[in-house]
């Protein structure tokens, strides 16, 4: 009686070994590269949206997205230099394990970087508004919407809440996607009426803005426009109070003032600075609030906008990925993102799309508020 106990027992773990090792057979590891800048000066953000990247990624192997599959992948640093980016698109894409590249951070290194994609023929789906990514070819895709979408909004809220009549505009002129934010918003606004007294341009490196914000409080703007990234945007913000900015005069801005630093350097100074946003901070939604909870376990700090965007590309690109399936190919991958529609994400109104290759999913407006961002007037 021991005796056909224990066949059987055998039996059973032998049956079971073999479906197990079926199991493995099937499954396969599908691989993509998360190119961000998590030094340098782009750092502020590239640690944030790979911090949302690898939390969502995580999150769908722990779902099995992609069933028996599973999605590796490896965080490379580009130090926010456009040659570190090139080279990272090169030497990946010589591997033919690796699918697709999720970045580069920025326009100066994404343009480039594309152009390089669209050669080897690799996916890529940078962190830029550029649409000089797009213009590189079809291998070539930006995240977030672009300013052809975006600025049109800002101007709008700018000339129907905020009434302001006359604006200033300071841009970054080292980096193309905030030359293109300046320039639509100019575009759409000089078309509805508005006086544009004053258009500055600025390098992403410089600090001293004492002249600059001398000459734009001489002309007596109702409002500046901010075409920076936060932490510049604190320091201008500074200087413009310190050159006698009244306080009445509105300041706006683009989802680049979206990051803590704004209010950590910027201080009392930035209290009532408009920017359109992403992400309304711990979610608009179900899955907005559920991220932003489980994060904050996770991480042990609230989601910034930069980590909604992250974990929200992930999710698209877990997408694409599946939809490839079940023989994935770097061409499956890039036709499946051509056709993402209306995937869940946490941020604008929660569903990503492209259309004619632009993403589309909305967005909110915001304010500082006591040091905080909350939803501005609307």
């Amino acid at each position: 009686m021991i005796s056909i106990s224990f066949s059987r027992f055998v039996r059973r773990a032998a049956l079971a070994g073999l479906a197990v090792a079926a199991a493995s057979a099937g499954a396969a590891d599908r691989k993509i590269i998360v190119l961000q800048a998590v030094t340098g000066v782009a750092s502020f953000f590239g640690v944030p949206v790979t911090e949302g990247i690898k939390f969502g990624l995580d999150e769908a192997n722990a779902k099995g997205a992609l069933g028996a599959d599973k999605i590796t992948y490896e965080v490379v640093n580009t130090n926010s230099m456009r040659a570190q980016a090139m080279a990272g698109v090169t030497r990946y894409a010589a591997d033919p394990e690796v699918l697709m590249i999720l970045g580069p951070s920025t326009a100066v290194e994404g343009i480039p970087a594309a152009a390089v994609a669209n050669d080897v023929k690799i996916p890529m789906k940078a962190m830029t508004v550029a649409t000089g990514v797009l213009n590189a070819g079809p291998w070539s895709f930006i995240s977030p919407q672009p300013p052809q979408v975006t600025m049109p909004q800002l101007a709008d809220y700018a000339l129907d809440v905020s009434k302001v009549k006359s604006c200033a505009t300071i841009r970054f002129i080292d980096n193309e996607a905030y030359v293109d934010m300046e320039r639509y918003f100019v575009e759409h606004a000089e078309k509805r009426g508005m006086k544009l007294l004053d258009r500055t341009g600025i390098k992403v490196a410089d600090t001293d803005f004492s002249t600059v914000s001398t000459r734009i409080v001489a002309v007596k703007p109702d409002c500046v426009v901010l075409f920076t990234l936060g932490p510049t945007a604190a320091n201008l913000i500074i200087q413009l109070k310190q050159a006698g900015l009244p306080g009445g005069t509105k300041i706006l801005g683009q989802t680049g003032l979206a990051s803590p630093q704004l209010v950590q350097i910027g201080g009392a100074a930035v209290e009532g600075v408009i920017f359109n946003s992403d992400w309304t901070p711990g979610g608009s939604t179900p899955a907005g609030k559920a991220f932003s909870e489980a994060f904050k376990a996770k991480t042990g700090k609230e989601p910034d906008s930069f980590a909604a965007l992250g974990y929200s590309y992930a999710q698209v690109v877990v997408n694409a990925m599946k939809a490839a399936l079940p023989n994935p190919t770097r061409e499956k991958v890039r036709d499946a993102l051509q056709k993402t529609k209306d995937v869940p994400v946490v941020v604008g109104n929660g569903r990503y799309s492209y259309v004619d290759r632009f993403p589309s999913y909305g967005s909110v407006f915001l304010q500082v508020k006591n040091g905080r961002f909350e939803l501005a007037p609307q």
